[in-house]
């Protein structure tokens, strides 16, 4: 605005500058001779009320000083065309310019004070939806963040559990093969216990055949009771014929050892399968509620997925149209701040410049009317 107030200084300058030139042509003593036989109110001197011409003169020089000063002081041509009418117009019609630009002064006060108001609330409004703006903008990329931080949280939480399933469903299959094969295991186990238990058993009743004894002796054979007489050693053998041998008991009794024992191997062999199915099962019923566990929050985290993101996209199509009316709320307080400042800044000076002229424009028409004109001319000419 400064290069602006520079321009119209310098125009008005010229303007003032030609306008003083012909204001000194106009006041000039050829100038004065010509008015005096030309202008209506320079006549002869009226002897019945003392004034004359040369009194007259003073007044209205005195006017069109007073007017040209302040035209010079504020660069106003309009003023210094009043100082003009002043040396050449009669007074009522010079009163009539005066009363004229009066108005148009009081008016132009007027239009620049509601100027300056508007251009204050137009700046403050713009000011005040730019900060909006900002504070919106501010606040847009908080939430962008947010989401986009919400985003990649599920994401990974999405992979993680994903991964958890994968592994799971592996650990349910590795866990079925190794059940599998433990079953298998158990399975020949139990053949191989009930195998030997059988040829035990084949060979147990080929031996009570044989010998002729029944289970329950040959369970009892051989039993030392508790405080019993140590049974004497077999006897020697003879070299006479051949007899049965009377110590089978012991080999019936290791036959039924083995037999026992092969029974609570087997009974064992059960008892572990049982329970390594109950623990596979067990296990299965878990990672299968663990799998329809994570399988729903999959789901569900994905719904929120797809919630944050279409958020996501709402707020950057917020902020696009956001930053647009940014850019024209800045381009409107641009032009308000081209057209308002020159306004903003000069305005007391202007006002003071144009009360000024109010003044003197007075002060040149009091002046003017204090000359007793009237006497000295006709009533046609005024």
């Amino acid at each position: 605005e400064e290069e602006e107030y520079a321009t119209r200084v310098k125009s008005r300058s010229e303007e003032l500058q030609a306008l003083g030139e012909a204001l000194k042509i106009l006041t000039s003593d050829d100038a004065r001779d010509l008015y005096s036989k030309t202008m209506s109110f320079v006549q002869e001197v009226d002897v019945s009320s003392g004034h004359t011409v040369s009194r007259a003169r003073a007044l209205m020089e005195r006017a069109t000083k007073l007017i040209a000063d302040v035209a010079r002081k504020h660069h106003n041509y309009g003023m210094a065309f009043l100082a003009t009418r002043v040396q050449l117009d009669a007074f009522k019609k010079v009163k009539q310019l005066m009363d004229k630009m009066l108005k148009e002064l009081a008016q132009q006060q007027k239009d620049e004070y509601a100027k300056l108001e508007l251009c204050r609330k137009d700046i403050d409004t713009a000011e005040d939806d730019i900060k909006v703006g900002e504070n919106k903008k501010e606040d847009l990329s908080e939430k962008l963040v947010s989401l986009e931080n919400t985003i990649a949280t599920l994401t990974d939480e999405i992979a993680a559990l994903k991964e958890s399933i994968a592994e799971m469903q592996v650990s349910v299959k590795s866990a079925g093969e190794t059940r599998k094969a433990e079953n298998a295991m158990y399975q020949q186990s139990i053949m191989d216990q009930r195998a030997t238990i059988n040829i035990l058993n084949k060979a147990t009743e080929r031996l009570r055949a044989f010998y002729g004894l029944n289970q329950v002796e040959v369970h009892m054979h051989g039993r030392q009771e508790p405080g019993a007489a140590v049974p004497p050693p077999p006897p020697k053998p003879s070299h006479k014929g051949y007899e049965k041998s009377g110590g089978a008991g012991g080999v019936m009794q290791l036959l039924a050892k083995i037999i026992s024992d092969a029974e609570i191997v087997e009974q064992e062999l059960q008892a572990s399968e049982q329970q390594m199915q109950a623990d596979y099962s067990e296990f299965v019923k878990s990672a299968s509620a663990s799998l329809d566990a994570d399988r729903v929050s999959i789901e569900q985290k994905e719904s929120h997925l797809a919630e944050a993101k279409g958020l996501k996209s709402e707020t950057m199509e917020n902020q696009l149209a956001n930053n647009a009316e940014l850019e024209k709320l800045g381009e409107l307080l641009k032009a308000h701040h081209l057209e308002c400042d020159y306004i903003i800044k000069y305005f007391d000076i202007r006002q003071q410049a144009r009360q000024e002229e109010i003044d003197a424009i007075n002060d040149a028409k009091a002046i003017l009317s204090g000359a007793d004109f009237g006497k000295a001319a006709t009533p046609a000419e005024f």
